[in-house]
């Protein structure tokens, strides 16, 4: 079973639970603020006990995503309106739409206040158009930044040639390396989170390029050159969006 649909009822309706098997001995049950339900359990577990697990814990689910979507949009890049909340390099802002004193669109971030200065009031779609171009030319550019940074500290003398940065929307996963093609494509979704944890995700996915598998070498790498970086994805895992 890879996944299950859970009713929750008239309010929040059916929820898909992913069921990811792992060589772990404890069961994990997470709803993050996408609203998205994970479900990590032990290789070999039956579905049969999985089913009876969700439906137990089928009203903390329901609460957890009712808390989440009562938020206001707390995580959503879309559907954006005046006054609407989310992350931004690990901090919590508000995204204020207000009326431009010139002809020209523009954001400006002062402090934990986003402000979005359009053309022409009241234009939700203009307030989500201009941010989120905005918002993805911002993960662009810090990306960039952190992976040219770690690049010449410690990859450079491997004679790796810089790979290819792009950024995407992605579903459940913060980056991932193609190493065939030198590139690695980051989720426009990891600038929420603070820059301790923005490297600890390029690193990541740089250390692909020597290391194709999650092997032994590939972590033992990671450790001498980011000795914290399990407590970086912790804080990922439970503070951002999703997990890796």
């Amino acid at each position: 079973m890879e996944n299950y649909i859970l009713d929750l009822g008239a309010i929040n309706g059916k929820v898909r639970i992913e069921i990811r098997h792992k060589k772990i001995r404890n069961v994990h049950l997470k709803v993050y603020k996408n609203l998205s339900v994970f479900l990590n359990l032990p290789l070999k577990v039956p579905d049969e006990w999985i089913i009876i697990f969700l439906e137990k814990h089928k009203d903390w689910i329901d609460k957890q995503i009712t808390k989440y979507k009562a938020a206001n949009g707390y995580n959503s890049l879309h559907s954006l309106k005046n006054g609407s909340s989310t992350q931004y390099l690990g901090k919590d802002v508000r995204i204020l739409q207000k009326k431009s004193d010139t002809s020209k669109a523009r954001i400006i971030v002062d402090g934990k206040i986003v402000n979005v200065y359009l053309t022409e009031k009241n234009n939700s779609e203009s307030l989500e158009k201009l941010f989120l171009s905005w918002w993805r030319k911002q993960a662009y550019n810090i990306f960039l930044e952190e992976l040219t940074f770690l690049y010449n500290r410690i990859f450079k003398k491997y004679s790796i040639p810089f790979p290819l940065l792009q950024i995407r929307k992605m579903g459940t996963l913060w980056g991932s390396c193609i190493k065939e093609r030198n590139k690695i494509v980051l989720n426009e979704y990891l600038l929420k989170a603070d820059k301790l944890c923005i490297q600890y995700v390029v690193l990541h996915e740089l250390t692909h390029l020597l290391y194709d598998k999650h092997n032994t070498d590939f972590y033992n790498f990671l450790t001498i050159q980011m000795p914290d970086w399990k407590q970086r994805k912790n804080r990922l895992d439970k503070e951002v969006v999703n997990g890796l």
